[in-house]
């Protein structure tokens, strides 16, 4: 009987000029290799933690620029109304509309004559 043959391509490291052993990798380079994938994770890291303050700062602009122009609105809508205020002032202080109150509201009439009463001396004296 005939026994079977396996086959197996496998390439030589000869032939192409590589070694799959780990004996054989330099310490300097494995050294060299570590030190260059830490200076990319470290610019990695900076770049990200340089991008989430970037983006914070920006909403936190964003959120100010909304309080600003809430705040805004509001002192628009204050200055309305102190407007409206100050004319319903003037409206109620007008000399006009008091002697309408003290008329018809108050039962006052305008005088029709005048008397004059004179002081005592003594009253007139500072002390």
């Amino acid at each position: 009987m005939n026994k079977p043959r396996v086959l197996i391509n496998s390439p030589s490291s000869e032939l192409n000029g590589r070694s799959n052993s780990r004996e054989d990798i330099n310490p300097a380079s494995l050294r060299n290799r570590w030190h260059i994938i830490r200076l990319y994770l470290t610019a990695i890291l900076l770049l990200g933690a340089m991008f989430t303050v970037y983006v914070w700062q920006s909403t936190k602009m964003v959120e100010i620029k909304l309080r600003i122009k809430a705040v805004e609105g509001d002192i628009t809508n204050l200055e309305n109304a102190n407007a409206d205020l100050r004319g319903e002032i003037s409206k109620l202080q007008s000399l006009a509309r008091i002697e309408t109150v003290a008329k018809t509201d108050l039962g006052m009439v305008e005088a029709t004559r005048l008397v004059y009463i004179t002081m005592p001396e003594k009253w007139n004296k500072r002390p």
